[in-house]
């Protein structure tokens, strides 16, 4: 995110208020007017004051919205869009929905960030106080000790020395990673360097993919609903994909198309959209109705996306937890084992 970009939240206000104000008559520089005098003073505010001086030049509320510098570029593009489809109200309620479900999935990501965050911390301390100081003083009773039962304590305690010091070194290493993602979570290039990274691993996969065809769909909806072309259409939504994999399969869409194919059909043979959502899209193209169906679809693909990602959310705790709990009791059980056989000896 850009050092004056607007957060998530305040972009879902700024567009839900346009879109109200816009649905009742009022004109886009008289809105950013309002909309100024009713925010508080900050981004938003600025945000506001900026578009209405520009709205004032004669600039489109796209244009005014890139001319402003605060606002994603995917929202502007967005906006752009429903400016050519006159369907600019429904362009900024859709938005005000898309920002407001990211705001609600970065507050849970710091949320479940935080107890990883913490487990990991206390964590690392005992271990590190398990191999600094716990395990020396055992290493030294044992080697006081002479006979059979003090080589075979040596090797547990050899054998606890790996364990503790491979689980502190992955456990910092883990915590350097995720200081690391929200590090780079805090800026626009380091958001796309993530994304990427989210792109490449089994478990994130699914659900980057799921929010890139998201967004593929709700710019196809809207380009097709402008009157374009298929051809321009596919064009413009490609430049608004991330996604390299999906990019990859609409370039081959569109060579597909030039050869003379329907946009329905190289998406659906190019399985651009899973099987049972291709065909809905070919039945909708053939009644004219293809803005229609995308429109749906992209409900659709907006909540798989959102329950991929409370899925993957939900099974990093426990996934962590046990790693960390096995970690710790396979160092313990190492140390005590010899004890153990010590206090049965004596007995």
């Amino acid at each position: 995110m850009a050092k004056n970009e607007l957060n998530s939240l305040a972009v879902s206000a700024f567009c839900e208020s346009m879109a109200m104000m816009l649905e009742a008559g009022i004109q886009p520089d008289e809105a950013a007017a309002l909309l100024a005098e009713d925010s508080g003073a900050g981004q938003l505010q600025q945000a506001a004051l900026s578009m209405q001086k520009s709205l004032l030049l004669g600039e489109s509320l796209s244009q005014a919205a890139k001319t402003c510098g605060m606002f994603p570029d995917y929202a502007v593009r967005m906006i752009a869009a429903g400016e050519v489809s006159g369907r600019t109200d429904s362009v900024l309620r859709s938005l005000a929905r898309h920002y407001a479900s990211q705001d609600q999935l970065q507050k849970k990501l710091k949320s479940a960030v935080f107890y990883p965050g913490v487990l990991l911390g206390l964590t690392a301390v005992i271990l590190a106080v398990l191999v600094a100081k716990v395990l020396p003083v055992f290493t030294g009773v044992y080697q006081s000790l002479a006979g059979s039962l003090a080589a075979s304590s040596y090797g547990y305690i050899r054998f606890a020395y790996i364990v503790g010091w491979a689980a502190l070194v992955i456990t910092l290493l883990l915590a350097v990673i995720l200081v690391a993602g929200l590090a780079l979570s805090g800026s626009s290039a380091g958001s796309h360097r993530l994304a990427r990274l989210f792109e490449k691993f089994p478990f994130t996969a699914p659900a980057a993919r799921k929010l890139a065809v998201a967004r593929l769909a709700s710019a196809l909806s809207l380009f097709l609903a402008s009157g374009v072309d298929a051809d321009t259409a596919l064009t413009a939504a490609s430049d608004m994909v991330d996604h390299r994999g999906l990019r990859a399969q609409l370039q081959a869409c569109h060579e597909d198309m030039l050869k003379g194919k329907g946009l329905s059909t190289a998406l659906f043979e190019h399985k651009v959209f899973e099987p049972l959502y291709g065909r809905m899209l070919i039945s909708g193209a053939r009644s004219g109705q293809a803005d229609t169906v995308l429109a749906r679809l992209t409900q659709l693909f907006t909540q798989d996306a959102q329950v991929a990602l409370d899925r993957l959310i939900d099974s990093i705790e426990p996934l962590l937890a046990a790693f960390l709990t096995l970690a710790v009791g396979v160092t313990l059980l190492a140390v005590m084992l010899p004890l153990i056989g010590i206090l049965g000896s004596i007995g």
